[in-house]
């Protein structure tokens, strides 16, 4: 049973409140927390630390004040059992009722740093600066020390800024912070947790602040827009496409429907709630109430169904409020209308629509904006599942989503190198890098009919006779050379794993090999980048300067802003017909 979501305040000043002694005890208290057990009602949570001890946490409205937490312990409420309790809960959205559960479960929003004024919008107000370099600071401070050392303490503070900026109106910021603590916890327990994630959500966090502290770019842009809930649109015939499962970063396992109408435009319906991997495997087969229409998700995507009077939030994710009505119709395959329409967008205009996307924040992002219809050829090599289509002079390599066994990705995309090179099919991917997609579905004449017309590659499961061999295609060998910036991108994320103690002497080797690719800027900010790793300074008493490790956090945001945008024009070129030529 999963913990109720916590207003960032009531966390921060729980943390704040404890003594110091049971401060630094906090991480270990947080250690226990499989051991904890949680029981619910209709008023709130009871969570049971041990024979002795519980704390109660009130829901007849949200968890936003400190009365509503509360500890049986003498200590109450400045103990260790409550701030635990507290630490480890959902933050509080501003819009609890809006579902932050998405497919690829990890997108951030993505900015590069601009060098000159060019919005109307004011500037910053002395607030709206004070707050950006608060948070700043805690950033600072977790790129110091890394993930290990970005305890329960540093969540605080980064909770205490998250509230500041959404008090006075800097929703970007406050959203992207908030992902940087789902993330720190989701290191220590989940699954589902990917550095890169981190890396990207850290980016995004320092971005924004550098924007508004330094007063340049668009500040409006950087203020951002608060998410947004449902609104009715009208009536819609949709028809399914495909089915994935989800797993979060916050523990929430489910699955998630893409549709799409007459004007082939993505819509999408998602489910989630606590679980584990087990659950994510078989979350596609349980029930999703859309009005009067009980269906699963996988008969969902194979299916038609008109809903009338719909709800949807901005980002096209379709409600399931009461007011909604539906009526099941029949399907129709990808080979029919409106679906072959996606499969006729040539696919360089599709990676465009995925590379501006990021331009606005990830819940602003219409459903669908990164996924890849691909018409081609399977091929293999040493690379592994291949594409061969008729729009690119190289093979698109098809990746897992998850490489978790409990999902079967890693299964079926072995299964189809091994046994379909050769056949034609339609596959839909989510773009993932330079002619790299991640794979979730195919599609094609010779699978069997128990499918439904595709499958779904991490709900279905493909077996040996489902592929009779077809052949072998060789993959073109036109694929362009790609610079090494996955050195920079190493070091970058290293930062984040360990602190700056993982600057160490293998940067002069990665730095020249940057240079030996004619890659002088890279090898420049990497270099910028161990230096300030390396600079560690003290005030007249004795402490640590706190202007190092700014220093620290400006080079590591320089060295990735850099890493985005070049690695943004290398996939703008791999997706180019012709390879960009």
């Amino acid at each position: 049973m999963s913990l109720p979501a916590v207003a960032p305040h009531v966390v921060a000043d729980a943390v704040a409140a404890l003594p110091a002694r049971l401060r630094s005890k906090l991480d270990q208290a947080l250690e226990k927390q499989p051991t904890w057990t949680v029981t619910t009602s209709d008023s709130g949570a009871t969570i049971t630390i041990d024979d002795h001890v519980t704390v109660t946490l009130t829901l007849t409205t949200p968890v936003d004040t400190a009365e509503r937490a509360a500890c049986n312990c003498l200590l109450a409420p400045r103990c260790l059992h409550r701030a635990a309790v507290l630490s480890a809960a959902p933050v509080l959205s501003t819009h609890p009722h809006h579902t932050a559960a998405t497919g690829s479960d990890g997108t951030i929003a993505e900015a590069a740093v601009t060098t000159e004024a060019d919005s109307a919008a004011p500037t910053a107000t002395a607030d709206e600066k004070a707050t950006a370099i608060q948070t700043r600071d805690v950033i600072a401070q977790i790129l110091g020390h890394g993930v290990a050392g970005a305890g329960a303490v540093t969540q605080a503070d980064l909770l205490r800024a998250i509230h500041q900026a959404r008090a006075i109106g800097l929703p970007r910021l406050a959203t992207a912070a908030t992902r940087v603590v789902e993330l720190l916890r989701a290191a220590r327990q989940s699954p589902a947790f990917r550095l890169a994630d981190l890396t990207e959500a850290l980016r995004e966090v320092l971005t924004v602040s550098h924007l508004l502290i330094s007063g340049i770019g668009d500040q409006q842009a950087a203020r951002g827009v608060s998410r947004r809930g449902y609104s009715p649109i009208g009536d819609l015939h949709l028809y399914g496409l495909y089915t994935e499962p989800l797993r979060t970063t916050t523990g929430h396992v489910g699955a998630i429907s893409y549709l799409t109408d007459g004007d082939s435009i993505i819509w999408s319906l998602a489910q989630a709630r606590p679980g584990d991997g087990d659950t994510a495997r078989n979350a596609a087969q349980a029930s999703v109430n859309l009005g009067d229409v009980t269906i699963s998700h996988r008969e969902l995507d194979r299916a038609g169904i008109i809903v009338i009077n719909a709800h949807a939030s901005v980002d096209r994710r379709l409600s399931h409020c009461r007011t909604v009505q539906a009526v099941r119709t029949a399907g129709r395959t990808w080979y029919e209308e409106p679906a072959d329409a996606l499969w006729r967008q040539p696919i360089p205009e599709q990676a465009a629509r995925w590379l501006n996307a990021f331009d606005v924040a990830q819940h602003e992002r219409p459903a669908g904006y990164d996924l890849a219809f691909i018409d081609g050829v399977l091929a293999a090599d040493q690379r592994g599942l291949l594409l061969q289509t008729r729009q690119l002079p190289g093979p698109v390599i098809v990746l897992a989503p998850h490489d978790d066994p409990v999902l079967p990705y890693v299964a079926n995309l072995r299964l189809l190198a091994a046994h379909a090179t050769g056949m034609p099919l339609r596959m839909i991917g989510r773009f993932h890098g330079p002619r790299q997609v991640h794979g979730l579905a195919v599609a094609a004449p010779r699978l069997p009919d128990r499918f439904g017309g595709h499958v779904d590659l991490g709900v279905d499961q493909l077996q040996r006779a489902d592929l009779p061999d077809a052949g072998t295609t060789e993959p073109s060998g036109n694929d362009q050379p790609q610079p090494p910036l996955h050195l920079l991108t190493h070091h970058l994320q290293r930062v984040v794993s360990a602190g700056r103690a993982a600057l160490v002497p293998d940067v002069d080797r990665d730095a020249r090999a940057l240079l030996d690719a004619q890659l002088p800027t890279a090898a420049s900010v990497l270099n910028e980048l161990r230096r300030a790793g390396h600079r560690r300074s003290r005030d007249a008493f004795g402490r640590l300067n706190q202007q190092d490790s700014t220093a620290l956090a400006v080079a590591w945001l320089t060295a990735a802003a850099y890493q985005y945008a070049t690695a943004t024009a290398v996939a703008t070129r791999s997706w180019q017909g012709n390879g960009g030529r």
